[in-house]
């Protein structure tokens, strides 16, 4: 062997060694059959399912925001938080898992975070706040990452365990406590507690409050939608400046109004230098926002879905992505439907079929005949998705889903990675030879629930734009 060929072998051999290190050959990836042969239109279901006919009646619409409502502002009628030490406590004793590569955490750092979180004095405080801008709810009061497994490309795993929720500019919480070092806060609000980066939060006043909280709400239609700079702001002087924000669907902020050009007057929460926020205005068009409830038609539901349609997927909203309870939370929030954060809890709400003991073949069949096209979801252990009408005879789901379990080697654990919100049936890559059998996707369906169930209304609505 020539010293060329020896070097090169070496190099083959290096590189095997460091992806061995680095957690292994990268997951299987591409689209399953299912992403071939059912439509990748939200619009050909909803056509299907009477388009423009209203999937809740008015009385079950308006009983459904007024729930919205209250869990939006329940942080604000908090005297103390519902979080106890004992709660929290158990996440800083032992170090786990990977901060970033084949780099795991060691007892010490997390030490160091258990010392930051200062919980020897939980709860500090009870203080009403805001989101003044897109932040993420975590476990721990870091932007560092925790995996589960060594993860050189985070977007190959996107699975850090610190990570609970995104939560939209404009969300009310509760803040109970803060770090020795000031830079975080240990907030509670209508979906979950976790700590946020405290740059992203603002305490508020009675006044901002009242204001915050009488009127009616607005949900944004579209993903990144601007909140331009130069806010006026609202109650205090005009022309006040604001950092850009980009709002995406599932971000309810209240209405001033409407202009002459058909604009919405919407109200944003603005830093302030006191430490208590403020609330400016800025103007949306109709396109981009609209008054809650929004008339729920298959049309209209279609419409968002379509633009969330193809998405990536991220766990907890990381990297500013969907994970599938995000998907279906953000989806149904312009309607007035209030879903919990994790797709467990969104399967137990409203009217729930069990489709536990039954058949693939038999809970098809109970799906078909006890769903409601584009309002019902279809849960199992860990994920859950929306039914959207049936495709040649078969349900037809839209979800945001990481992947199937297939078998890789000796490895009966490993995922073929779809990694993005798509339209399937219950059996999503059943042709693949690898795929683990004992156990499929659709042996693991468990529920088949409506959030808000009530009859379907005859008759159609205007459309507009949604």
């Amino acid at each position: 062997m020539s010293f060329k060929q020896v070097c090169t072998l070496a190099l083959a051999l290096a590189a095997l060694l460091f992806l061995t290190a680095c957690g292994g050959k990268p997951p299987m990836r591409g689209n399953v059959a299912d992403m071939e042969t059912f439509p990748q239109d939200l619009t050909f279901y909803a056509q299907a399912a009477g388009a423009d006919r209203l999937l809740m009646d008015a009385s079950t619409q308006e009983t459904q925001y007024e729930r919205f409502r209250q869990r939006l502002f329940a942080p604000w009628q908090m005297k103390k938080t519902s979080i106890r030490t004992r709660d929290i406590s158990p996440l800083f004793r032992k170090a786990k898992g990977y901060r970033t590569g084949s780099t795991r955490w060691t007892q010490a750092q997390w030490d160091s975070m258990a010392r930051n979180a200062a919980l020897n004095n939980f709860p500090s405080q009870a203080q009403a706040a805001i989101t003044i801008c897109n932040t993420d709810l975590r476990e721990m009061p870091t932007h560092e990452h925790r995996f589960s497994e060594p993860t050189p490309k985070i977007e190959q795993n996107p699975f850090d365990y610190f990570q609970y929720s995104r939560l939209p500019i404009g969300m009310p919480l509760l803040i109970a406590h803060t770090s020795r070092d000031g830079n975080w806060h240990f907030v509670e609000c209508g979906l979950a507690a976790g700590w946020v980066d405290a740059r992203h939060v603002q305490a508020v006043d009675t006044s901002f409050k009242v204001i915050w909280s009488s009127g009616p709400l607005g949900a944004i239609l579209r993903d990144s939608v601007p909140l331009p700079e130069g806010l006026t702001t609202f109650g205090s002087k005009a022309g006040e400046p604001s950092n850009i924000h980009l709002a995406h669907i599932g971000t309810v902020l209240p209405i001033r109004g409407q202009d002459a050009a058909g604009n919405w007057r919407v109200l944003v929460p603005v830093r302030a230098d006191d430490g208590v926020a403020r609330i400016a205005e800025t103007s949306l068009p109709a396109t981009d926002f609209a008054p809650m409830p929004l008339p729920m038609t298959p049309t209209r539901v279609a419409a968002l879905a379509n633009i969330l349609l193809g998405q990536p997927y991220g766990w907890g909203g990381m990297l500013d992505r969907r994970d599938c309870s995000a998907l279906t939370r953000d989806l149904l929030t312009p309607f007035g439907i209030w879903l919990p954060r994790n797709s467990a809890a969104q399967a137990r709400q409203g009217e729930v079929v069990s489709l536990e003991g039954m058949t693939a073949k038999a809970k098809e069949s109970t799906i078909l005949a006890q769903g409601t096209p584009f309002l019902s979801l279809v849960g199992m252990r860990g994920h859950i998705t929306l039914y959207v009408g049936q495709y040649r005879g078969r349900p037809a789901l839209f979800h945001n889903v990481w992947g199937v379990r297939v078998v890789d080697g000796k490895d009966d654990n490993a995922r073929f990675v779809i990694g993005k919100a798509v339209v399937t049936s219950i059996t999503p890559g059943i042709e693949l030879r690898h795929l683990y059998r004992p156990t499929t996707f659709a042996d693991r369906l468990r529920s088949l629930n409506t959030p808000a169930p009530s009859s379907p209304v005859a008759g159609s609505t205007n459309n507009g734009a949604f």
